[in-house]
């Protein structure tokens, strides 16, 4: 054989064999994109903690957590960064998914009433028939909204919830009016209050706020999770995530803000520099110092959730070093 010829097959088989021996990347969805609450994981992939822990993760952003859920049970992504009452508040009849990563104490939402509201709303009571927005139907913050509206003496059917997503989508609905309120993140609250005062009738952005709205400092807001057969399945894989978050977390808690936001990927950094350093100071000081989860803070979990599974099968510590 012609050894230029020869040459060229070597070269093509061994990139075949390359393209055969490497791994699927591992898929983690974001629950809410561009979420301060998810900034330990963007932050993991930015510094490659993620690779220098031996694994290939792209992430996969969602408007909202109920859209990430979906995407957990259909199979295409393994692994989830959202929220913990998406877990607690999975029916008995779904597969089974374990949060295995705690990282931080809150939503990080408030109740944010539409500068160009329908009417006066001055009070959760005044929210009586109006149209809320959530990031989407069935999500993290539309369980937020239902767990307000109850202990205000209120109940779930007597709002119109609708979805308005994330970022520059939830300002745009609160700005046009689109909604009279939103359960929004820090950002958007501070976004819509450089044209004014901001009416804000619940709030989880400070530990006092945490403590008004669940009864509870013990509260279990952003984590990582999964199904619990992929988890089984899976365990290296698991501990290699977790080693790269809490890396990520750790590197985060000792710089300074503005160091933390120069790390942020640049569709987060977009916009005014100054407002998203104010949120991540109050991301951070709400963050979860070691990362496990404690049977009494599932419990309150489930029951914010209103879920009827056991609170013990709702996370493991298992994967925390």
């Amino acid at each position: 054989m012609d050894l230029n010829k020869l040459s060229k097959y070597c070269a093509a088989l061994a990139i075949a064999l390359a393209s055969c021996s490497r791994h699927e990347p591992l898929v983690l969805a974001i629950a809410a994109q561009q979420s301060p609450s998810q900034a330990f994981v963007y932050l993991a992939a930015e510094l490659g903690y993620f690779r220098e822990s031996g694994l290939d993760v792209r992430l996969e952003e969602f408007p909202g957590s109920a859209k990430a859920m979906q995407a957990l049970l259909g199979g295409s992504v393994a692994v989830v960064s959202g929220y913990h009452e998406q877990v607690a508040g999975l029916d008995a009849g779904a597969p089974p998914v374990r949060a295995f990563f705690l990282m931080n104490r809150s939503l990080m939402v408030a109740v944010a009433v539409s500068p160009k509201a329908s009417r006066r709303i001055e009070t959760i009571a005044d929210l009586r028939d109006a149209t809320v927005g959530v990031t989407t139907l069935g999500s993290a913050t539309h369980s937020y909204l239902n767990r307000v509206l109850r202990r205000n003496g209120m109940r779930e059917a007597d709002v119109k919830p609708v979805a308005i997503g994330t970022a520059s989508r939830a300002v745009a609905a609160l700005e046009r009016g689109a909604v009279d309120a939103g359960v929004v993140s820090d950002f958007t609250v501070r976004v819509l209050e450089r044209s004014g005062p901001v009416r804000i009738l619940a709030d989880t952005r400070t530990i006092e706020g945490v403590r008004e709205t669940y009864g509870s400092d013990d509260y279990l807001g952003a984590v990582l999770f999964a199904r619990a057969g992929w988890l089984a399945a899976n365990g290296d894989s698991a501990r290699r995530l977790v080693r790269a978050v809490a890396r990520a977390r750790d590197w985060a808690l000792s710089r300074s803000p503005d160091e933390v936001v120069a790390k942020l990927p640049e569709p987060m950094r977009a916009g005014d520099a100054v407002m998203l350093r104010e949120v991540m100071k109050g991301a951070l000081a709400l963050s979860a110092a070691d990362g496990k989860f404690t049977a009494r803070a599932a419990r309150v979990a489930v029951e914010i959730a209103a879920g009827n599974r056991a609170a013990e099968e709702t996370y493991t510590n298992e994967f925390v070093e």
